[in-house]
């Protein structure tokens, strides 16, 4: 008996999208490669829903920022590595904010943070429990870091108040 040809016309089944741990285990690795002393760090998904820049005709065009933030008790500081979540790669240069480079640390309305560094960087964020976000093929992705929402939450109640 043989076997017939495979239909080659029939659309290759679509990507199962990652699981939260995956997604935590993909950050995780763009977070790594980038940062030294990289295990020193606890890490949460952190977005900009609401960054604003202009087109070249002056238009105002919201694009959301995403970062994987890692942060630390001792030393206290945290590092912001921009990401892409359509590829879940790098996108900029990390910048690490602590004690010997911080201009300001704010809580804002609906638990978003902003943070600036004495050379003029400026970070607004927000950390949720459930970071929700597009990605590629994927409509909505969803990384449950409850836990971790609550041991920033306090990181940050401690670091506002240091500034």
């Amino acid at each position: 008996m043989s076997t017939p040809p495979s239909d080659t016309s029939q659309p290759d089944p679509p990507e199962r999208a990652p699981d939260s741990n995956q997604l935590k285990d993909d950050l995780r690795r763009v977070f790594d490669s980038q940062i030294p002393n990289y295990g020193d760090y606890n890490l949460v998904f952190a977005a900009n829903e609401h960054f604003q820049q202009r087109e070249s005709d002056g238009a105002r065009v919201v694009t959301p920022r995403y970062y994987v933030v890692g942060y630390r008790w001792k030393p206290t500081e945290i590092m912001i590595a921009p990401v892409d979540s359509h590829t879940l790669t790098a996108t900029g240069v990390p910048v690490e904010i602590n004690m010997t480079n911080l201009s300001h640390a704010y809580r804002l309305a609906n638990g978003r943070f902003e943070v600036g560094t004495s050379t003029g960087k400026t970070f607004r964020f927000g950390v949720q429990p459930e970071a929700r976000f597009s990605s590629g093929p994927h409509a909505r992705l969803v990384i449950d870091q409850r836990e971790d929402h609550t041991d920033f939450d306090a990181f940050m109640t401690a670091f506002v108040a240091m500034a």
